[in-house]
């Protein structure tokens, strides 16, 4: 069935935007959940999909940052804002509830209570359509770490024996777990990265038996997972080419068969009917092919059949080549990038090179759809620096940009710069930079410290005063990933890249290239003041090439409204280009 959220926002006089769901198979119930502008916090509704309306009196709760979902066909459990003393001071719940239809959520028993310096309390139901009811309930203390417990449907609410830093989710029969750091247990060690499974509800014994799944190696990551009847479909990347592996079970132990996967991009894999076969609903996608969808029977003879559905091309690829190099950074380490042009583009192209690194997040190389329209078929290059920090190679490449290391991170992004210059590909006066969030932390502290490599730089809802982002909106949150300002040896990591706090005066010796910073009023996870006041005190320091556009609405995200997004697209890749290719 169709909802058009447009005309739902139309009828409200608002500005809904949807963000995501979670449907109750057997009783044909969602929970839809909607944002304001796009802000993180989300107002949850309940929703009739054989009636096609919205249930008055049901499961509905204003907006808050919550997580949600069903346990069993009358409960709901809810983790959100239910009034004072109930968030962090990050902003995130607090407590988790188990709600009952037909009662108040008032009412509803609390599940578990975390500690104001938390970041959060969440709830994570799903996975077991047919089976009984259980879920997770977490309290994360900080971003990476937390106590996670089971919850069954008796309301016993039991403490889970894995390491604090690891992730967890239930897939049907299965407990998962996906190690961040190496775990020794029962005369075992498990190394980073590794993928474990449990049986339920097993998992909660001593002599719980452990299955490896996926064994973590340099060079190689989990990217997703999804149970289907006879096991559990594993999609992986090594060296960034997808991987994909039928985890079989027999009643005792996983056999393993490796599948058909493309030469590059991405693989994502959506069980269909998991209770009653194998088959997977396939997405595969590049960086200049677009996504194509298959419904496969993982445990069928190969060759698959061809996709049911390809998505059109958003920009025309023709000629167009992605290409991986390596550049050398200054401990060493070889930092892969990806670039993505014409097999042959102009010596004065302009090149665009966009990082990210930080809190484990890879830099996918899935369709580049804003890219190739705005960029690639006007003649530019782009590049990707899959730079330290990020998750494109497991745990140990995220962690060595955490906290006191986060230099290196800006060390590879700089040692891709050079690389391409090196390579005669882009010379700085063409060489433009681009990052968000995290990202426009990263342009913007290198631009500090290495301006004389980038002939443009856009910077969107950046992080920029390091020592005070603890004090704005969720940044509290993360103090694991940067470190505390408030400890004196994480202050003074900080203070040695802030770009708030190391730029410097517009002089003969230094000057700063054009820069365009991208904020957002409704953002409500990295404050606007962030880019604002970078913007202030560079154009007080005498650079003159400083602008800042804000937008109203869209959250951090950006992309929640298709006319806003489509806007500051244009503008962004427009002021890139024209800085870029004016230059001699």
């Amino acid at each position: 069935m169709l909802i058009n959220f447009d005309d739902l926002a139309r009828e409200e006089s608002r500005n809904l935007v949807y963000t995501g769901m979670a449907v109750h198979a057997s009783t044909q119930r969602a929970l839809i959940f909607l944002s304001s502008g796009g802000e993180d916090k989300v107002e949850m509704r309940e929703f009739d999909l054989d009636n096609r309306a919205f249930v008055s009196g049901g499961f509905n709760i204003p907006a808050a940052k919550m997580t949600a979902g069903w346990f069993g066909a009358d409960e709901v459990l809810v983790a959100a804002d239910f009034g004072p003393g109930t968030t962090t001071t990050s902003g995130y719940a607090m407590t988790a509830r188990r709600w009952k239809r037909g009662t108040p959520l008032a009412s509803a028993p609390e599940l578990l209570r975390g500690q104001p310096s938390d970041v959060s309390v969440s709830v994570r139901s799903g996975g077991r359509d047919g089976l009984p009811p259980m879920a997770l309930v977490r309290r994360n203390r900080q971003f990476h770490q937390a106590e996670r417990h089971l919850l069954h449907l008796d309301g016993t609410l039991t403490r889970i024996d894995l390491p604090d830093d690891a992730d967890a989710w239930i897939e049907r029969d299965w407990l998962l777990a996906l190690l961040r750091s190496p775990w020794t247990t029962s005369g075992r060690t498990f190394s980073e990265g590794s993928l474990i499974a449990m049986a339920l509800p097993q998992a909660m014994q001593a002599t719980r038996e452990l299955h490896l799944l996926f064994a973590g190696e340099p060079r190689k990551r989990l990217a997703w997972t999804d149970a289907v009847r006879d096991g559990i479909v594993i999609a992986s990347s090594e060296d960034m080419r997808p991987r994909l592996t039928f985890a079989r079970w027999d009643g005792k132990a996983f056999a393993f068969g490796s599948l058909p996967a493309p030469d590059a991009g991405v693989v994502h894999v959506r069980a269909e009917q998991a209770a009653k076969d194998n088959r997977v609903w396939l997405t595969t996608q590049a960086p200049v092919t677009p996504q194509a969808l298959a419904l496969v029977d993982v445990s069928a003879p190969q060759p698959w059949p061809e996709p049911l559905k390809t998505q059109a091309e958003a920009f025309k690829a023709d000629g167009m080549v992605v290409r991986q190099f390596q550049a050398r950074s200054n401990d060493g380490t070889m930092v892969p990038y990806t670039l993505i042009g014409p097999a042959q583009p102009a010596a004065d192209a302009p090149v665009l090179l966009y990082g990210y690194g930080g809190f484990g997040i890879a830099l996918e190389l899935d369709y580049q759809r804003m890219p190739g329209i705005n960029w690639l078929q006007y003649g530019g290059v782009y590049v990707m620096a899959h730079i330290r920090g990020g998750g494109e190679f497991g745990p140990a490449w995220a962690l060595a940009a955490k906290g006191t290391g986060r230099q290196r991170a800006f060390d590879d992004f700089i040692a891709v710069a050079a690389d391409l210059a090196q390579r005669g590909i882009a010379q700085p006066a063409r060489l433009g930079i681009y990052g968000a969030s995290n990202g426009g932390a990263l342009v913007t502290a290198v631009m500090v410290q290495r301006p004389e490599l980038f002939g443009a730089v856009v910077s969107r809802v950046p992080l920029t005063d390091m020592l005070g982002f603890s004090r704005l909106f969720a940044g509290a949150s993360w103090m694991e990933e940067y470190g505390d300002p408030d400890k004196p040896a994480d202050r003074e990591s900080l203070a040695r890249w802030s770009p708030y706090q190391n730029a410097k005066p517009a002089s003969a010796t230094v000057s700063y290239p054009p820069i365009l910073f991208l904020g957002n009023r409704n953002d409500d996870r990295v404050h606007p003041a962030h880019a604002r006041k970078m913007v202030a005190h560079l154009r007080a320091l005498g650079h003159a090439k400083v602008w800042l556009y804000e937008e109203i609405a869209g959250g951090h995200s950006g992309r929640t409204d298709p006319n806003i997004h489509a806007r500051r697209e244009a503008l962004l890749y427009s002021f890139l280009f024209q800085q870029l290719t004016s230059k001699a």
